[in-house]
């Protein structure tokens, strides 16, 4: 079970992955089951306005709230209308590579710059991790900072190849991030005031992932796949840090794609690299946690795109074993799949009103599914967005879904009653 937001509306999709942190939207509009042969009307378009980087926006109230970095010295916090595309504010700091205290560890060599991560919205606030490891609590009415963190300074967290990337998790009156040090694996900080909960024990290194909160035996736990090369996934008790279960056994070298809640305890993990996919289960018996394998297989490689569970399937985006869009079932096995061209897809994928939205990152392709496991049956498909590296995950909200690529977020009419297709 997903542990979702408090007080969320069904339209928003506050953080990453949506209001259950799943991919699936609850919003109860009737989406389209068909496009004009332009594809969805674009509503309207920010070309070339938004700063550098691969974070996608989140939604809540109506605002669409969107993280890039602006010359590599700046990381930005923009606040758009979703009606409109009008930017009303910004919230910026400095946050230049060289403004560390290890002018090493302020330097990642795996280029790709700009923003990682989404914003999390929850409670009047918003709550974003730059690629430097900067962590502020942001009051969307005055426009500035409630309080600021850095948990490359407070705990030595390691930048890696590519920064720090990942998206805050919220738990009660808690903001969860993963300095994943020598210092502490996971830290949970007080939301209104920026003060430490809990920390955990070092859990392992690196990742490129994010925490979840997950319910299992009726326990809450905040949940990570960490540790590039030989990854772990670990339960934590979600109210003191204290490690319940973990799990060692999959190998790839760089984990980006987050694990998949699958319920019941059962967690799908996928990467890239030819790592192919496994899938675990946490348990209590006789009062001890112990999680096992339950299938291991290379169905499934998505590389940096998390995939779905939805009514007791796996949806994913695979990135190799010639695979592409795929349905998979919670025993491993394969009930529908296309073919990825060869081509390295890593574009994201969402749920809305019982459809796959599924983009093409290579090509700018996007695909409206059908979500069922008895075939594979393409509804609609329009080139949206120009292709390469548009790895930004979607969002959807009140009829709109919402594609980033670089420096250009775009706004689709999805919705039953659309208007003639967008240029």
């Amino acid at each position: 079970m997903v542990a979702a937001l408090a007080h969320v509306a069904p339209a928003d999709w506050p953080q990453f992955q949506g209001p259950g942190r799943d991919g699936v939207s609850t919003e109860t509009i009737k989406l389209a089951d068909s496009w004009p042969a332009g594809g969805p009307r674009v509503v309207w378009k920010m070309e070339g306005k938004l700063g550098t980087g691969f974070g996608g926006p989140v939604v809540a109230g109506g605002q669409i709230y969107l993280f890039d970095r602006v010359n590599d010295q700046q990381d930005v916090l923009r606040s758009i209308d979703l009606g409109s595309g009008k930017q009303e504010w910004t919230f910026a700091y400095y946050a230049p590579p060289q403004a560390k205290d290890d002018p090493e560890a302020g330097r990642y060599k795996g280029g790709y710059n700009g923003s990682r991560n989404l914003p999390t919205v929850d409670g009047g606030r918003v709550y974003i991790l730059g690629p430097f490891g900067d962590l502020h609590c942001v009051n969307p009415e005055t426009h500035q900072a409630v309080w600021a963190r850095n948990i490359i300074r407070d705990y030595g967290a390691n930048l890696g190849n590519w920064g720090i990337c990942q998206s805050p998790a919220v738990y009660g009156k808690m903001v969860i991030v993963a300095p994943l040090s020598k210092k502490a694996g996971i830290v949970a900080f007080d939301k209104g005031t920026g003060k430490e909960v809990w920390k955990s024990e070092p859990l392992g290194g690196i990742a490129w992932t994010s925490p979840f909160i997950s319910t299992v035996d009726g326990v809450d736990q905040v949940v990570m796949l960490l540790n590039r090369n030989e990854p772990r996934l670990t339960g934590l008790d979600a109210a003191t840090g204290r490690k319940l279960w973990l799990y060692e056994g999959w190998k790839c070298p760089n984990p980006v794609a987050s694990h998949t809640d699958c319920g019941r305890g059962r967690f799908f993990i996928t990467g890239g690299y030819g790592c192919g996919c496994v899938m675990v289960q946490a348990a209590r018996q006789s009062g001890r946690w112990q999680v096992r394998e339950l299938f291991r297989n290379k169905n499934c490689g998505a590389q940096a795109c998390k995939p779905v569970c939805y009514k007791g399937h796996l949806y994913a985006n695979s990135t190799d074993f010639g695979n592409g869009l795929m349905c998979l079932g919670l025993a491993g096995n394969v009930k529908w799949k296309t073919a990825n061209g060869n081509e390295e897809e890593n574009g994201s994928v969402l749920l809305a009103d019982g459809k796959i939205f599924s983009l093409l990152s290579e090509t700018g392709v996007l695909r409206l599914v059908r979500a069922s496991p008895d075939g594979h049956q393409e509804l609609a498909s329009a080139s949206v967005c120009g292709g390469g590296n548009t790895w930004a995950p979607m969002a959807v909200s009140d009829g709109k879904l919402l594609i980033r690529r670089g420096r250009t977020l775009v706004c689709l009419d999805v919705g039953a009653v659309s208007g003639a297709a967008g240029k």
